[in-house]
């Protein structure tokens, strides 16, 4: 079970694996997200590495600052990632698949 205070504890950043385990999303859904720049929270990429700082997500966790405490968090709280939420309009949309003509396309 995650509480904000174990999520504090983790420290600056953290995987995006242990990122999906608090968000209670899969890890694949993680990395789909994170590969088409629809991830909720900034992400740091560090070569093959995907780094997430741990404030980002304790913002989206508890976007009130003058919230307190190390209960639970809430399973019916308003955080929510979907994957087919369109990115913002000043995203930058990486396509990480050559797109290649083939015969035939053009009938």
């Amino acid at each position: 079970m995650w509480t904000i205070e174990r999520v504090r504890a983790l420290g600056v950043t953290t995987s995006l694996a242990t990122t999906a385990s608090v968000l209670g999303i899969s890890r694949s859904q993680a990395y789909r997200l994170a590969a088409t720049d629809q991830f909720p929270i900034p992400l740091i990429r560090a070569g093959s590495r995907i780094i997430v700082p741990v404030a980002a997500l304790l913002h989206l966790l508890q976007p009130d600052p003058a919230a307190t405490g190390g209960g639970r968090l809430e399973t019916d709280a308003k955080v929510s990632v979907d994957a087919m939420t369109p990115p913002p309009a000043d995203s930058t949309r990486h396509r990480w698949r050559h797109h290649m003509e083939h015969p035939g396309d053009d009938e």
